[in-house]
């Protein structure tokens, strides 16, 4: 009778810190580094799409500014905008009441057809962008 009584407590046990650890808490967005940094200044400018995966229409202007974002998907600015930048990346993404609320949007400097390009992945679309 001891025996399934505590076979039974273990399993609870087991299952709930189970749960704790595959459901996450929201994390702040600056618990890993200060989000409200300045876009750096190779990728800031206007910047017009030439190729996209998704269904975009070339000529599209993606605006970059040190502490703006502007898209044909939305637009960041100050408080809102949120930056991680990374060896060869910057992430942009919307921040609100210190946590991150939007996707990431990764910037990369490439190169599109021999001249200096933006690529811009959001979700699945990845898109090109040249100045």
């Amino acid at each position: 009778m001891f025996r399934p009584k505590l076979l039974t407590v273990l399993a609870v046990a087991t299952l709930g810190v189970g749960a704790t650890t595959v459901l996450q808490q929201p994390q702040p967005a600056a618990a890993k580094q200060n989000v409200h940094q300045k876009i750096p200044k190779a990728y800031r400018g206007t910047w017009h799409l030439k190729h996209s995966t998704g269904h975009l229409k070339k000529g599209l202007k993606l605006k970059i500014g040190a502490r703006s974002f502007k898209s044909h998907f939305g637009s960041y600015q100050k408080k809102q905008l949120g930056v991680h930048i990374g060896k060869k990346t910057v992430s942009v993404f919307q921040i609100a009441k210190g946590q991150q609320v939007g996707e990431y949007n990764v910037l990369r400097k490439t190169h599109y057809k021999n001249k200096p390009a933006l690529k811009w992945s959001f979700d699945t679309v990845t898109s090109y962008y040249v100045k």
